[in-house]
């Protein structure tokens, strides 16, 4: 195991369980679903923020409330491969709000971004004006969803070994 890893026992996986799926349950709440007193789950979710397994605690927005229906993954490939313009390139890329996610990929592509955006007209801006500024990119291949068909935050917990 890591330096930073802890041992997680099924009490543990419970609680991450249950938090991804409600991140407001309260340590009282947390403690009757799983049968035990309030004062241990308290101290574990504690254990579990302090360590790093829990991250941080986020609200899931509706995309359609706020305009960001449309979801277009970029396939992007670099000109240079050089640490120096890789790490500029990707630099830029995290700053750009619009995209949520990045990923270093193998393949054909060297990254994989996701973007939310309004419309069709509004993915066009921000390749234009955002991600067309950028240098070191050869190439972005767009790839527009028409349905999304499972969406979740949660991390796979295998239930068998709750």
């Amino acid at each position: 195991m890591g330096e930073n890893t802890i041992r997680l026992d099924t009490i543990d996986l419970q609680i991450l369980k249950l938090l991804q799926e409600d991140g407001k349950r309260t340590a009282k709440q947390l403690a009757e679903e799983i049968g035990l007193t309030q004062t241990p789950v308290y101290e574990r979710v504690k254990k579990l923020e302090k360590s790093g397994v829990i991250d941080r605690y986020v609200a899931i927005l509706d995309p359609s409330a706020i305009q960001k229906d449309m979801v277009i993954f970029l396939s992007i490939s670099l000109n240079d491969h050089a640490k120096e313009p890789r790490s500029k390139l990707l630099d830029a890329l995290k700053q750009l709000p619009q995209l949520s996610e990045i990923y270093h990929t193998s393949g054909a592509h060297d990254f994989l971004a996701k973007v939310r955006v309004k419309d069709i007209q509004a993915y066009r801006d921000f390749l234009v004006k955002s991600i067309g500024t950028l240098d070191n990119i050869k190439d972005i291949t767009s790839h527009i969803v028409l349905d999304e068909l499972k969406s979740d935050t949660a991390v796979y917990i295998d239930d068998t070994k709750i």
